[in-house]
């Protein structure tokens, strides 16, 4: 029984150890190929969420069939205003994804230097 228990934890320390030792190498690539996936990905999905195309497409188009002058300028002003609000919401939207990818590649880094910090105590020119 005492064998079997130290066959266990041995090997769940080496799996462990493995793991961490491993972390940098799939942070790195094939973490770093998912979160561009997934943050291209969600620009994509942001830009068909807010339509941008079809108010592109129908920038000319007057609303509720009004083909008078009026009507036409009324509503190329109100595409105009919709259109830019929707441009600053969708630019908005990629800062925020780039900050989060940004962030990805740089925590590794953040965390060695924390890590670094308080174990070691160095100050590296702080």
């Amino acid at each position: 029984m005492q064998n079997v228990a130290w066959t266990a934890t041995k090997y769940i320390l080496v799996e462990v150890v493995l793991d961490i030792l491993y972390l940098p190498v799939w942070w790195y690539t094939k973490g770093l190929l998912q979160i561009a996936r997934f943050c291209v990905g969600s620009i994509e999905r942001r830009g068909a969420n807010l339509s941008l195309g079809i108010w592109l497409k129908n920038m000319f188009t007057p609303m509720f069939g009004q083909y008078d002058w009026q009507g036409r300028m009324i509503s190329f002003m109100m595409r105009t205003v919709m259109l830019v609000y929707k441009l600053i919401m969708f630019a908005i939207w990629i800062v925020i994804v780039a900050i989060l990818f940004v962030a990805w590649i740089g925590t590794p880094a953040a965390v060695a230097w924390f890590v670094a910090f308080q174990w070691f105590g160095l100050s590296f020119g702080i």
